[in-house]
């Protein structure tokens, strides 16, 4: 179950990997950037922010992309050769590759009046 983030945002969960630090500040444990996030800012992923000394997440529940290949194109293509591999992501990286075929999804800067179901990703 998850838990809903304090200031009440519909898109928005409390994350549940994080540790609390002084002056509101929380440290994100999801990666091994361990982010140390002070109210209102963002981690290096930008789906995690800090609400009043509670890290959420904004993009739970929010898929960006979805995508049938064949599972040669994927990393476990060993696994069953000739078959299909139903892939789901949502924004949000930690990783800033140089040549990431998937930057345009995986590192969101958004309009929020474009796209006012965004405003929680900006």
């Amino acid at each position: 179950m998850v838990e809903p983030c304090p200031d009440g945002s519909p898109h928005r969960v409390r994350a549940t990997l994080q540790e609390p630090l002084e002056d509101g500040k929380v440290r994100c444990l999801a990666c091994p950037r361990y982010c140390v996030i002070p109210p209102g800012q963002r981690g290096a992923c930008r789906t995690k922010v800090n609400v009043d000394g509670t890290l959420c997440e904004v993009n739970h529940s929010r898929v960006s992309s979805v995508a049938m290949d064949p599972i040669e194109k994927k990393p476990l293509y060993h696994f069953y050769p000739g078959s299909w591999a139903y892939s789901i992501g949502t924004v949000g990286c930690n990783l800033f590759c140089e040549h990431c075929q998937n930057w345009e999804i995986s590192q969101p800067r958004v309009n929020p009046e474009e796209f006012p179901w965004l405003r929680d990703l900006t």
